[in-house]
Parts: structure tokens; C-alpha cells; sequence
């Protein structure tokens, strides 16, 4: 969902590149991201492993355009095409805005392709969303392969909606940027007629632009939590990433912070909330690239805070 800053006037939303494994989703966030002035691009965090396949996610923030005097800020992510990531697909995928599904043209890709998609689908119906007029597009990578479908064929298996496609060549930059562009505009356009959708009240925004808003006072942060009160837990565990998937599955609610780097090394903070009780964590994956590199994560789960 699309988070608003009224006394910034930021608006930032979240895109998500799906796919198969291999398909361009990465090749498209570099370029992107060597393409766009260094002012409106932050930093490129990817975790990818010896072969050059996303491990965890590729993470890239833009600022470009605006909507009602409200700049806004679009948050890139890719997911791990690989299968047996899929409970990190859902991660990603909860809160986005919109979604680039990046298909592999080749013709040996066609289950793949099928597969992914019918995945996005699935999670997204999983988050309560309806697949069929969420903000998407698709991008027809690897046009320049032996052996690919043509367009109509392509569009036959995989654009049952008719959402807007484009012919792209991710390595050399073909297509990238006007996929890109077709789904910020969705996504804008999006928020404009759906704000519910967007987690938006469209009406507070034109109000608010009307006029700069008046400085707010921060609220007192609230009480840490009573190590001995009951229903708080007080245990601290570490582990394989294999945790926040077990999370998962115990049913509790995974919320994705922003990526941040810390002494050297990428933290990934997430919010673990439990669905039977009043129960919060916080989990932080700490990633150095050896360990990376090597498939290994550290995972430490921490009673939660707000500080």
C-alpha cells in the first residue's frame, strides 16, 4: 500500500517486478538504475548469488513524478523466480501498488512463464486482492533470442486482461524504460480513481494541496513494552532464514520494511504480527554478501518495539 507524508508531501508506492527465474527482472532494475539521474535514484541493494540469480530481492527507490502537488517515490523490488522461494515472492509482493510481470519470450520458457503467473495470481487473491484489475503490465523480454513466440502468441498464454505489454531487450536496455514508465503512470492513474486501493484519501490530499500543511507535533513515543507482563514474549532466537518462512506458516502477519545498510552489512526488518494473539515481533536479517554468496542468512527475532 502507498504511504503518505503530508508535511514532505511524499507519496511512496511500491512496484514489484514478477517473473520467472532468469526472465530479466534484475536486468531491468540495473538498467534502470544507471539510466536515471543519480538526484532521483537511491541506492541499488541486490542479493544474488555466485551465478548472478536473485537469492532474497533486488531493491532500487526512484522518485519520478506527481500527483496533487505530492512527489512521489516509487519503491522497486523484484521477486526470486525460483519456486521454492515462494513465501518470499509473498513478502515482497504484500503492499505493492503494482506489478511488471517480466515473461521470458523463448518458447521453452512457456511453462514457466504460466507458472509464475498463475503464482502471482494466487498470492495476490491470498492478500485479498482481485489479480483481474490490479495495476499491471507485462514486459515480453529476450526479443532478441533464437526460437521466441511472436507477440499474438505470447498474448494468447499470458494477457488474458489485455493489460499493456511491451517488446523489451533488457540486456541492452530495449523496452525497460517504457515498461517502466506505462506502470508508473498505472499506478498514478490508479490511485487517482481507487485510493481506497491504495491505502489513499484522495479527498485529504487535494485539501491538503490546497495550502502547505501547518508543522505537526511529534506524539511521545510509546512505553516499551513490560518485559513481565503477561502475553509478552521474552525469548531470542536466532536461525536460518528458513525462520521467517516458519513464521509464515504459524500464520502470522509478515509486514517488509525499507532495506537499510548497517556496519557493512544490508538489514532487511520485518514485522511479525500474530494473527491469534496480541503478540508482535520484530525480525532483522542481516546479510553480509559472503553470506550471501553461500545461501546463508542470520536471522535474529527480537521482542518487539517502536523505538
Amino acid at each position: 500500500m502507498a504511504l503518505v507524508n503530508h508535511t514532505t508531501r511524499e507519496i511512496n508506492a511500491k512496484i514489484v517486478y514478477y517473473g520467472p527465474g532468469l526472465s530479466g527482472k534484475t536486468t531491468n532494475i540495473h538498467f534502470i538504475y544507471h539510466r536515471i539521474a543519480p538526484t532521483q535514484r537511491g541506492k541499488l541493494i541486490s542479493l544474488a548469488t555466485e551465478t548472478d540469480r536473485t537469492l532474497f530481492f533486488d531493491f532500487l527507490p526512484v522518485e519520478l513524478g506527481s500527483i496533487k502537488n505530492y512527489k512521489v517515490r516509487f519503491h522497486l523490488y523484484t521477486v526470486p523466480g525460483q519456486v521454492f522461494y515462494n513465501a518470499t515472492r509473498k513478502l515482497v509482493l504484500k503492499g505493492a501498488d503494482g506489478v511488471i510481470f517480466v515473461a521470458d519470450s523463448q518458447r521453452v520458457m512457456t511453462d514457466a512463464n504460466l507458472e509464475s503467473l498463475s503464482n502471482l495470481h494466487d498470492n495476490l487473491a491470498e492478500q485479498g486482492i482481485d489479480p483481474e484489475t490490479f495495476p499491471t503490465v507485462i514486459q515480453y523480454n529476450k526479443r532478441d533470442v533464437p526460437d521466441v513466440f511472436s507477440v499474438e502468441e505470447l498474448n494468447q498464454a499470458l494477457n488474458k486482461r489485455d493489460v499493456p505489454y511491451y517488446e523489451a531487450v533488457a540486456m541492452n536496455g530495449d523496452g525497460v524504460l517504457k515498461t517502466f514508465t506505462a506502470i508508473s503512470k498505472h499506478v498514478l492513474q490508479d490511485m487517482q480513481k481507487h485510493p481506497d486501493r491504495h491505502n489513499l484519501s484522495l479527498g485529504d490530499i487535494m485539501a491538503r494541496s490546497e495550502a502547505p500543511p501547518e508543522p505537526q507535533k511529534q506524539p511521545p513515543p510509546p512505553p516499551a513494552p513490560d518485559p513481565s507482563a503477561p502475553g509478552v514474549p521474552m525469548a531470542e532466537a536466532k536461525g536460518e532464514v528458513a525462520a521467517l518462512e516458519k513464521a509464515v506458516d504459524e500464520g502470522f502477519q509478515v509486514d517488509l520494511g525499507k532495506a537499510y545498510m548497517e556496519e557493512g552489512q544490508i538489514v532487511l526488518p520485518f514485522g511479525l504480527v500474530s494473527r491469534e494473539s496480541e503478540d508482535y515481533f520484530q525480525l532483522r536479517v542481516t546479510v553480509d554478501m559472503k553470506a550471501a554468496l553461500s545461501k546463508r542468512f542470520k536471522v535474529v527475532v527480537k521482542n518487539f518495539s517502536n523505538e
